[in-house]
């Protein structure tokens, strides 16, 4: 490349004015050289001889250091020296005619002492006096690849886990599906028997103990039920059926339903609800599985002569429920994992009382219904829970 420019610079004339006119040329040729040398990255200009390998014209000298070969030994090297796998796009460039040809590929360099070196190539080939070149600046990509390659780990590892848990998760719904099936079969009929009691048996002792039959195999079966929508959201299928509905009867059955239960502890059930309170959006049976939950713990957590309290009262396009209780409450400890599944707090009058899901499963509820749930507590003071289900559209 230098002698070129040197025999372009004489001139038959030998005029000095001739002398002139070359400084330009050799003044950019100079300017080249200096931003040649001094790149930031690797630059290699190849001559490329139809029908043959191309060859090294000229390297800077970082493409030395790279490479690993002295500055003077860089000339002259074949293509295959350094790029023994190029890749299909190149070798097409290298073997067609045509100049103009630019692009930008990853390939590999191939050090002195057989290393190979990621690199990113920006290539272009043009014509000087007839000679086709092609010059290629080559970036260094190893840190780039090496945290690919730490990416693609962590994302096989996380995605091998992932498909594990979903395993595992499976197993355990199928599991409960079965559970619930054995349970439900014996339960149904017991169910049936415990109504018929009722409607036919007219002695007060007798009316007792088959009330006691059918609220027990009614608490049971609505276990079972928890137990299997508890494991229809963790594998992402618990479904909901919002609709508009007015919540003040709900609430006002509710508290019939469940009174027997509190009286039987002196318990007192208080209802704090805002007059004309308008309709929300929520599935009306998830909405009682979630106050019976919430109602069944604070009748559990509360002592002989407590009271429980639903309210129910606007806040912004929200209506806020909530069932207080004055029992026990709870401390910091049991407060961070109250939500966690299978997480139990021991109640002292029955400690095998409870499966550790109702709470879980009210808060997958809620959230599903596009509310929140959160509670207030302290130990010795009571509890009180509270969630938000949104208002219909024309009430917002």
């Amino acid at each position: 490349m230098n002698n070129s420019i040197e025999a372009a610079g004489k001139t038959q004339s030998g005029c000095p004015g001739d002398a002139v006119k070359q400084r330009g040329p050799q003044k950019a040729e100079g300017k080249f050289r200096l931003i040649f040398q001094t790149a930031a990255d690797a630059m290699l200009l190849w001559e490329l001889r139809s029908g043959k390998t191309p060859v090294l014209a000229e390297a800077n000298l970082l493409a030395a250091q790279r490479l690993g070969y002295p500055p003077e030994a860089m000339t002259g090297l074949a293509f295959a020296d350094i790029f023994p796998s190029p890749p299909a796009e190149l070798t097409a460039v290298i073997e067609q005619p045509s100049d103009g040809q630019f692009g930008v590929l990853e390939s590999a360099f191939r050090t002195k002492s057989g290393l190979n070196e990621p690199v990113e190539i920006s290539y272009s080939t043009f014509n000087i006096d007839g000679r086709r070149f092609m010059l290629s600046i080559a970036r260094d990509i190893s840190a780039r690849k090496a945290e690919a390659s730490t990416l693609t780990e962590a994302y096989n590892r996380e995605k091998s886990l992932r498909q594990a848990l979903e395993t595992e998760i499976s197993k355990r719904v199928d599991f409960t599906r079965s559970l619930v099936h054995e349970l439900k079969t014996p339960l149904t009929p017991l169910i049936a028997s415990g109504e018929a009691l009722l409607e036919i048996l007219e002695g007060e002792d007798e009316l007792r103990l088959a009330g006691n039959i059918y609220r027990g195999a009614m608490n049971l079966e609505r276990r079972i039920n928890d137990l299997l929508d508890f494991a229809r959201g963790e594998m992402g299928v618990l479904k909901v059926r919002a609709q508009p509905l007015d919540v003040a009867p709900l609430l006002l059955d509710l508290a019939a339903q469940v009174s027997p239960q509190f009286d039987r502890k002196n318990q007192s059930l208080e209802l704090e609800i805002d007059d004309d309170i308008p309709l929300v959006m929520a599935d009306e049976d998830r909405l009682r599985q979630i106050l019976l939950n919430l109602l069944n713990n604070a009748g559990k957590f509360t002592p002989r002569g407590g009271q429980i309290t639903i309210g129910a009262a606007v806040s912004g396009k929200m209506l806020r429920l909530s069932v207080a209780d004055t029992g026990r409450g709870m401390t910091l400890q049991e407060q961070v994992h109250i939500f966690k599944p299978y997480y139990r707090i021991v109640d002292d009058a029955d400690p095998n009382d409870g499966m550790g899901i109702g709470l879980a499963l009210c808060k997958m509820l809620v959230t599903l219904q596009g509310g929140d749930i959160w509670f207030e507590s302290e130990k010795d003071c009571g509890t009180t829970f509270y969630f938000t289900l949104p208002l219909t559209a024309e009430m917002e």
